[in-house]
């Protein structure tokens, strides 16, 4: 959508398991999501697939910054969003999908205190900035999912995160947001 490109939206029902159906599996061998497929290709995973998509459509807006050094900063956030921010987040997501009785509390709070610590480092990101990488692209895109996600499970960015929280109302405010995003 950002890049101006049309497709069709399968959802999938992540909580009963339809990712790992012999459907999906046929599409994504591993059971993740997302996966796109564009006619007989089929890519998997967000970064390869918005890297590919730049590539075959390159009259397209891009979502990865022309310049170098701007490029690999882009890069470095959407690693971190994949490699850091998001296991400390699945921490919390694992336990409150179990019965209330059956979470395991320590290990939420433990999620919780890690994304607090990945809050305050990109919140020093964001100082002179409105974007990670100075201009609105895959290093911004990399937080929504595990952002969107954190808030439906209840959490919030704590307020002391200024910068943050004004970075993601201008996330939310993009109509890629709601056009991309389930209805409950």
């Amino acid at each position: 959508m950002e890049i101006g490109i049309k497709w069709e939206t399968t959802w999938l029902d992540l909580p009963s398991g339809e990712h790992k159906k012999p459907e999906y599996v046929a599409i994504n061998p591993v059971g993740k999501v997302p996966a796109l497929i564009d006619g007989s290709v089929i890519v998997h995973d967000s970064t390869i697939i918005n890297e590919y998509l730049e590539e075959v459509h390159p009259e397209a807006k891009p979502l990865l910054p022309r310049d170098p050094v701007k490029r690999a900063r882009a890069r470095a956030f959407e690693n971190y969003a994949d490699a850091y921010l998001m296991p400390s987040l699945f921490k919390i997501f694992w336990e409150i999908r179990k019965p209330e009785g059956e979470r395991n509390q320590a290990r939420i709070d433990e999620g919780w205190s890690e994304a607090q610590n990945h809050f305050a480092w990109l919140e020093q990101q964001l100082e002179g900035r409105d974007y990670f990488a100075d201009e609105y692209g895959l290093g911004d895109i990399s937080f929504v999912p595990p952002l969107a996600n954190l808030e439906r499970a209840g959490y919030v960015i704590p307020d002391k995160f200024v910068r943050l929280n004004a970075w993601w109302k201008r996330m939310k405010e993009r109509p890629s947001f709601e056009a991309s995003w389930p209805s409950d």
